[in-house]
């Protein structure tokens, strides 16, 4: 299965962290925050935003984003839209040609107008960039609740 990393442990990141493990990938879950990243370590919970739904252990939460960059083939952002830009200039050094980075952001960039998406492809000409999108909430998914969403991009 595919090396991915999910950068952004909100609730969000971390739901869609437990879909991919728990659909046999290999999964490193960031948070900037060393904080954030030792609470999830120790309690296998977001439990500020995620209440009750269990983190596997096999999941890898870190605060080393290089390293999450250089190992993974998949890369979902999942920070918030105004994080969105400034996320995207420290990833930008370390992002492989081609490599894939999957946005789960929406919204558009207030003195822009630009979307997420045009925002990363800005920020990071190297990676092809693809949205996913739907009528989907984490708290659903971290718990396994069917939903649906789609994904676009260049390919």
């Amino acid at each position: 299965m595919a090396k991915i990393s999910v950068l952004g442990a909100g609730s969000w990141g971390t739901a869609l962290s437990i879909l991919l493990s728990n659909n046999g990938h290999e999964v490193r879950l960031w948070s900037r925050f060393q904080e954030e990243v030792d609470a999830l370590r120790e309690t296998r919970e977001l439990t500020s935003k995620l209440p009750g739904v269990h983190i596997p252990e096999d999941i890898d939460i870190t605060a080393d984003l290089k390293d999450c960059i250089e190992t993974a083939e998949v890369l979902v952002l999942a920070v918030p839209s105004p994080y969105i830009r400034s996320t995207s200039k420290l990833m930008a050094p370390d992002v492989k040609k081609g490599q894939i980075i999957v946005n789960v952001a929406k919204g558009i960039e207030e003195n822009t107008l630009m979307t997420m998406t045009d925002i990363i492809s800005e920020e990071i000409p190297a990676a092809a960039v693809y949205v996913l999108s739907g009528p989907s909430h984490a708290e659903e998914v971290g718990r396994g609740i069917p939903t649906t969403c789609v994904i676009s991009g260049p390919e």
